[in-house]
């Protein structure tokens, strides 16, 4: 038996809960937000920088874009609802901003009702949504390998 100063100090799973839903939504936000800030550029990566992070890295080192570059890109385009932009900076940024922005409504709504977290991913079958992100990414950065490499 817990002693009521043990019970006090434990956090309740309902602030827990509380507490997840409210950092991934100011996750979501501050990335969506941060999208609507930039503007894509016209090479289709490179967008980061005006964050003043360094261009990438492994594209500086080997020529062949890693499987992030345009992704910042991408995610600026989908703000502006231009899913070709979008498409053509990283296929993936699509799928992956879709997930981003929708678990901001899905994010509000567990942190106003307090829903667990697990169970909400549970029921929404989220393992499934990020098997498919997963193959998304291995297939997007397969096609754009396969496309440097014919140039």
């Amino acid at each position: 038996m817990t002693s009521s100063a043990e019970a006090l100090a434990a956090p309740k799973p309902l602030l827990r809960s509380r507490i997840a839903w409210f950092i991934f939504l100011s996750i979501a936000t501050a990335v969506v937000a941060t999208a609507a800030s930039l503007s894509p550029s016209p090479l289709g990566h490179g967008t980061h920088t005006q964050l003043g992070l360094p261009p990438c890295g492994f594209l500086s080192f080997t020529g062949v874009p890693c499987p992030g570059c345009g992704l910042t890109t991408s995610f600026a385009h989908m703000v502006r609802f231009e899913v070709v932009g979008a498409a053509r900076a990283n296929a993936f940024g699509v799928p992956l901003f879709l997930v981003t922005f929708f678990s901001i409504p899905i994010s509000a709504m567990g942190l106003w009702r307090g829903w667990g977290v697990l169970d909400t991913l549970d029921a929404m079958r989220f393992e499934r949504v990020a098997v498919m992100l997963s193959l998304c990414s291995i297939v997007s950065w397969g096609m754009r390998l396969l496309a440097y490499a014919v140039h």
